[in-house]
């Protein structure tokens, strides 16, 4: 739930933290984006995610894909993307292994030289025994300066088993010198579902700048 898919060139690594409350009790995430370069429109994403919870025998679930983003097409103002990863989740269904597969879609469109964005992702995902889901992301953006970005989200994700999840976010990202940047924010749920809040801290930069925060 990084937002900003479609990343600039050189690649993207965000990391992002989450302390929230669910139906009274605490829940803690943590996930990471790298995408990293392998040709000129061709790079090497890895994604993995957990979380800390009550509502699975273990205490926890986890998730990770490993995969090929290809740029199909991108100028100053436009860009669409396609991915093909392996997927492995550690709670599905009891019908259906932990294995599977992901397609994602993305589309980012900017105006006024970049300071408005939108973006859109679609993913398909199945494992193995017939188990599938599919996730979207609406993303929108204000670039207020070289410094700030106020970022909005909206997060869909809907299973075969019909426990179907609508989430929003909303964050501001700090960018300093060197590009990278810290993005603190809330998300809560939309659907009604379940009482949820959280709240999210996250960096942004190239592959690797992390560890310049060390």
């Amino acid at each position: 739930m990084a937002g900003a898919w479609i990343a600039p060139e050189g690649g993207q690594e965000i990391l992002s933290s989450v302390a929230g409350e669910r139906e009274g009790v605490s829940f803690y995430e943590t996930s990471a984006y790298w995408e990293v370069p392998v040709r000129e429109e061709t790079s090497l994403i890895v994604s993995p995610w957990y979380e800390q919870n009550y509502d699975t025998e273990e205490g926890w679930r986890a998730e990770a894909i490993v995969g090929v983003k290809q740029a199909v097409f991108r100028d100053e103002a436009f860009a669409v993307a396609l991915s093909a990863a392996a997927l492995w989740d550690s709670d599905p269904d009891p019908e259906c292994s932990e294995g599977g597969a992901e397609i994602r879609a993305a589309i980012g469109s900017s105006l006024s030289e970049g300071r408005i964005f939108a973006n859109v992702e679609m993913a398909g995902r199945t494992l193995e025994g017939g188990c599938a889901s599919v996730r979207a992301e609406v993303s929108t953006g204000y670039r207020s300066g070289e410094r700030w970005l106020t970022l909005g989200q909206v997060f869909l994700d809907h299973s075969s088993n019909d426990d179907d999840a609508i989430q929003g976010q909303v964050s501001l990202v700090r960018f300093s010198d060197s590009g990278s940047g810290v993005q603190v924010g809330v998300r809560a749920r939309l659907d009604g579902a379940q009482d949820e809040f959280a709240l999210v801290l996250g960096f942004w930069g190239r592959p690797g700048q992390a560890s310049d925060l060390l």
